[in-house]
């Protein structure tokens, strides 16, 4: 922009000045379709000068596309609402200049699709304007005086309707035009071909630029450093599982396994994979798990996650390679039948020896390694070898301290695609010495007969609304491995259902057999039980068991589990008209008409008011898969994810990696998912596929959560791309075909934060429709129909109520201390106070996205500077119940009218982390926990802000009548200063408004307690809630002066199979408040009870309230067993659990 490419028309323009010199701003031209953006510009320099001038000429050729019914700025400068402006426009169809001081408008309409010159002149006391070259209104105004800002905007979207067409040569001149000039003006007519249009809805940028982490080791001045020694490593007992270990018909586990360095090994492959070689001086390996795994777990380093351990592990693990090695007999079953060998992940590369003979390579973390065997297992002993390789690229670490800083979010390992990229270290996890190498997911030795079956898929569809009928159709693969021709009869059963078809294969054939209802009417189900998401009804799964047949006797059986249940979008896409169109879209009925209907290709991808969106291809338009939706203008341009027809107001968060070390057995990340389903959440990201393995679905699945599921790139413009898109797009297909059947994944993402590059976006997007076909691609994790991301650090929780408080937030987060035990437990005695390197060790980060400065001077604001790690946590977990509460009331205000959506960042912590997190790596749960828990809660009661409405939010899909809403407000002397209350229906799915409490002459003079409850047409409480209000925020410090109280106890215990049931009953009976106690496990030796789940904790009382609590706990883990109390102002206290 700016005096550049003068055309004919301004030159005309310009030679209207009296004075010599004029100054213009343009020519600007512009495609601006009805579903895109405005385009915004601040002038600046001597271009300001001309939108400063007293008298001008504004004019420009335009080409609506449509005429508008209403008022539509076509571009001007200043403001396009009510401030001192400056715009062209179409009123009902006919030109006309808007002014602060007045409007003028032509007497006829303009033809749509045709060019037309509009100008507008003004000389200081008169504005004229002119159509075709013609003067059609004049009247004076007093403009003058106004000071225009130099902005400029073309098709504003704050006004309704938006102007939409093409502009050209629009341009403002100093000094007013005469008629004659005008006219000359007009009749120079532009050529539309030879101009290039400025996009007013661009698509998808590619990256621009990236990051490759640290270049060289930082200034070791900045290293983080302990007063603590490190700790001595301690071994922990070695696996006695048999070397093979049935699971299944035809199916083994292969364990004892062993590691060594590479360079420490001298013997080659040949030699290493034969039976009966010397591994004097091996280790142990812990398979499934990583070389680190191994290394701590054989006692040769300490336990990486306390204090500052990970220092005390040579970053050379992540720059060798490593001998994975077992010996095993065949079993007697598997002898003369199809054998292969699966290795179900390996970080990064292997090469794969069997009894002397390489069998195979495999590449990137998340491709399974399988390999024919046939014929290659001996009688008796047999040995596997193993040499795995690190990502070629592991980069250098970062190691945060006070002085550090936080570094960089990865670096060159992104390049390698498919592995841990955040290994190399990230803001919330440090760098993993190995970078997560080695055998990190199991080995299965398979025996099958000629026939053997694929990754089925499993497709149901609900075809009536009131879902009492879901289809299932089963595809299954099915391969002749042998020499002749084969006659197999392929069956699948679950439930009470049993359905079988023969094919016939020629050798070394694959078909795929389909199963369908309309061949097939067992497989329409009546009153399926569906899986549901966490709240909306149970995660009811199913078992299919699949058989092929030869002869009449069994050839392979393979066996999954699935959810009946569809999932459909509501969503904003651009249409080939350039509107963009609020459409309900239905995947699954397209991929049964083989139709692709959603381009999310980066020329797909567009510009739009609050964001961007995707496009529906060319004809989706009229394809039954998408339908219209009216009256949602508040939700675009923003996802909304329906399950069986419901809309799911998707609570949750990101899961950066389970586990730090890749330790993701069932036993230890199930205690992680039932927290998420105690919390009401529904759902959780897979962030940038880190947590690809059988346990994170299969849990996710029973758990009732959604799954967001990424790929392995991370950030546009920040990160580096993957190198091979090849093998990128190999590991993903393997991904997506071997985990389609999980229910609980919802949509893929391509990327973090960004789009692939273009030939991986594609790619993904492809392989999506043709393996899987049901779920949404969309190349970016935010933005693209989506909130962006963030905020991170500590924010007032009025903000997410109003800045934050818009559309499908797939990001938002704030620090998260964890509680006083799990910190001890993290954090080494002589570093815990004051804040140290090690505390930044484990994120509490001083620079970065999550920058603590915020939080420590609210805190310090609000409650006084913490003077010990006991003080200093009291007040962080007032800090952290308020906000993480606020994070989701925030939602709950605008649920179905602007919030579809709202995830942490993040959940669940890798390791010992202080940075985002809702409970810590051991399993406890600090404040933001039941502040998350209390918000989210099915039926909830809740005072929005800053305008205190209390509303009523029901999740619930049925109505709730007869709910009687009251509020008291009292003073921290507990003096009754308002009460209210009303009775209402609370409508399902949405939230209900009950009444506004006017708290402001209150929280004048002082600081208030707003006590909120809900209770059914039966008396029976629904939901409570009590807030902490002052006027400003030095005002909180007066709660420090609440009197100490202490709380009768009442606690009795009962065991209900492995675990212990207790129920713990508190009552205040003093006058004054007792807030936020906190409720902790004790064994009689002073250990937590882990993982412990709390109906409710950090709770709340007022004089002469009580509360029941109850908790459940493993039997096994308690020891005479108490709880503790200890709170804001509560007397610590503790009663045995009998």
């Amino acid at each position: 922009m700016g005096m550049v490419r003068i055309s004919a028309t301004v030159i005309a323009l310009l030679a209207t000045a009296a004075t010599a010199r004029a100054q213009t701003y343009g020519p600007i031209n512009a495609n601006l379709p009805a579903g895109g953006d405005a385009i915004v510009s601040r002038i600046g320099g001597a271009d300001a000068l001309a939108i400063a001038t007293p008298t001008w000429t504004l004019s420009a050729w335009i080409e609506p596309s449509a005429l508008p019914t209403g008022s539509a700025l076509i571009g001007g400068f200043g403001d396009p609402g009510t401030g001192p402006r400056r715009f062209l426009a179409l009123d009902g169809g006919k030109p006309s200049l808007v002014t602060e001081a007045g409007t003028l408008v032509s007497p006829a309409r303009l033809g749509s699709a045709s060019w037309h010159h509009v100008a507008a002149s003004f000389d200081g006391t008169t504005a004229r304007l002119f159509v075709d070259g013609k003067p059609v209104a004049q009247r004076k105004m007093a403009t003058a005086a106004a000071a225009v800002s130099p902005v400029l905007t073309l098709a504003p979207r704050a006004n309704a309707p938006v102007f939409a067409g093409r502009v050209a040569n629009f341009a403002l001149v100093a000094g007013a035009a005469d008629a004659a000039t005008i006219a000359a003006a007009a009749a120079r007519a532009p050529d539309p071909a030879l101009i290039a249009f400025q996009q007013g809805s661009p698509t998808w940028p590619v990256q621009v630029h990236q990051m490759y982490g640290q270049t060289a080791p930082q200034d070791a001045a900045t290293l983080p450093t302990s007063k603590a020694p490190f700790d001595t490593p301690v071994a922990k007992p070695v696996s006695t599982a048999a070397a093979i270990v049935a699971t299944g018909p035809g199916q083994w586990d292969v364990n004892g396994w062993q590691l060594a360095e590479a360079p420490k090994v001298v013997a080659p492959g040949t030699t290493l994979s034969r039976a009966g070689f010397d591994t004097k001086g091996w280790y142990a390996a812990t398979v499934p798990g990583t070389v680190l795994t191994t290394l701590v777990d054989r006692g040769v380093y300490p336990d990486p996650a306390h204090g500052l351990n990970n220092l005390a592990i040579p970053e050379t693990l992540a720059r060798q390679e490593y001998w994975y090695r077992t010996e095993f007999d065949v079993p007697a079953e598997a002898a003369g039948k199809h054998q292969q060998l699966t290795f179900k992940g390996v970080n990064y590369a292997a090469e794969v020896w069997l009894n002397g003979q390489v069998i195979g390579t495999m590449k990137g973390a998340f491709i399974r390694g399988q390999f024919d065997v046939t014929g290659k297992l001996l009688p008796g002993r047999n040995a596997i070898a193993v040499k795995v390789s690190p990502p070629p690229h592991p980069g250098i670490a970062q190691e945060e301290s006070l002085t550090a800083g936080v570094g960089e979010n990865g670096g060159m390992m992104m390049l390698d695609g498919p592995t841990f990229g955040a290994a190399e270290g990230w803001d919330w996890i440090p760098s993993i010495r190995d970078r997560n190498t080695g055998l990190w997911q199991g080995v299965i030795l398979a025996a099958t007969g000629a026939a053997t079956l694929g990754d089925a898929q499993v497709v149901t569809t609900l075809p009536r609304a009131d879902t009492s009928l879901a289809d299932v159709e089963i595809t299954v693969p099915v391969a002749n491995a042998s020499a002749q021709p084969v006659t197999t009869v392929v069956r699948a059963a679950f439930d009470d259902v049993a359905v079988e078809k023969t094919v016939t294969l020629a050798p070394g054939q694959t078909s795929h057999v389909v199963l369908r209802p309309s061949e097939f009417p067992q497989l329409s189900v009546r009153n399926p039980k569906l899986w549901w998401p966490n709240g909306y009804g149970a995660p009811a799964l199913h078992m299919l068991t699949l058989t092929s047949s030869v002869a009449g006797q069994p050839s392979d059986t393979r066996t999954l589990r699935f959810g009946m249940r569809q999932v459909t979008y509501d969503i904003s896409l651009m249409d080939q008209k350039g509107e963009l169109e609020r459409v309900g879209i239905d995947l699954s009925k397209a991929r049964a008409l083989g139709q692709q209907i959603v381009d999310g290709s980066h020329t797909g991808i567009h510009k739009v008011k609050d964001g961007w969106a995707a496009s529906l291809v060319p004809g989706a338009e009229s394809s039954p898969a998408v339908r219209r939706i009216k009256d949602e203008d508040g939700l675009t341009p923003y996802l909304v994810i329906r399950v069986n027809g419901v809309r799911i107001a998707a609570r949750g968060g990101n899961i950066g990696m389970d586990d730090f070390m890749k330790r993701v057995d069932r036993a230890r990340l199930e205690p992680f998912f039932r927290l998420h389903q105690d919390a009401h959440m529904n759902i959780i990201r897979n962030w940038v596929g880190q947590n690809t393995e059988d346990s994170f679905y299969d849990l996710a699945d029973e758990y009732g959560l959604m799954i967001l599921n990424d790929f392995w790139e991370s950030t546009q413009d920040y990160n580096i791309e993957a190198q091979d898109t090849a093998l990128f797009l190999k590991n993903a297909t393997d991904v997506v075909k071997r985990y389609r059947n999980h229910p609980s994944i919802v949509v893929w993402f391509g990327r973090n934060e960004g789009v692939p590059q273009p030939i991986l976006n594609e790619g993904l997007q492809a392989l999506i429709h043709k393996e899987d076909g049901t779920r949404i691609y969309m190349g970016s994790s935010n933005r693209v129909n989506l909130q962006n991301s963030g905020p991170y650090n500590w924010r007032p929780p009025v903000e997410y109520f109003t800045e934050h408080a818009k559309g499908f937030s797939v990001e938002s987060g704030t620090p998260s201390l964890p509680t006083l035990e799990a910190w001890k437990r993290a954090i080494p005695e002589p570093d815990r106070w004051p804040i140290s390197d090690s505390w930044a060790y484990h994120d509490w980060h001083q620079t970065g996205n999550g920058a603590v400065t915020s939080y420590m001077n609210a805190l310090a604001t609000r409650f006084g500077p913490g003077t010990s790690l006991e003080d200093f946590e009291r007040k962080a977990q007032m800090m952290q119940y308020e906000s993480y509460r606020a994070i989701f009331e925030g939602m709950n205000a605008g649920l179905w009218t602007q919030n579809s959506g709202r995830m942490l960042w993040m959940t669940q912590p890798a390791w010992p982390s202080s940075a985002w997190q809702m409970f810590s790596s051991d399993y406890d749960t600090q404040a933001s926990f039941y502040g998350v828990k209390k918000a989210s809660e099915p039926v909830h009661v809740q005072m929005n802000l800053p305008d205190y409405n209390v509303m009523l939010v029901n999740n619930r899909v049925g109505d709730l009548r007869g709910v009687t809403v009251s509020a008291k407000v009292v003073s921290l002397d507990n003096r009754v200063l308002a009460e209210k209350r009303t009775t209402l229906t609370a409508t399902g799915e949405t939230a209900n408004t009950a009444f506004t409490l006017d708290l402001a002459p209150i929280l004048a003079k002082g600081v208030a307690l707003v006590r909120l409850e809900a209770r059914d047409a039966a008396g029976k409480v629904l939901s409570t809630n009590l807030y902490w209000q002052a006027a400003t925020d030095p005002q909180f410090q007066a709660l420090n002066a609440l009197a100490p109280v202490t709380l009768q106890t009442q606690a009795s215990s009962r065991v209900d199979g492995a675990e212990t049931v207790a129920t713990v009953t508190l009552t205040n009976s003093s006058q004054t408040p007792g807030i936020e106690t906190k409720l902790t496990v004790l064994n009689a030796d002073g250990s937590q009870v882990l993982p412990a789940y709390f109906t409710d904790n950090y709770v709340s009382l007022l004089p002469g309230e009580s509360r029941t609590v109850e908790i459940r706990y493993p039997t096994a883990k308690a020891a005479t067993p108490s709880v503790t109390l200890r709170g804001w102002n509560v007397a610590a206290s503790s009663t045995a659990l009998r």
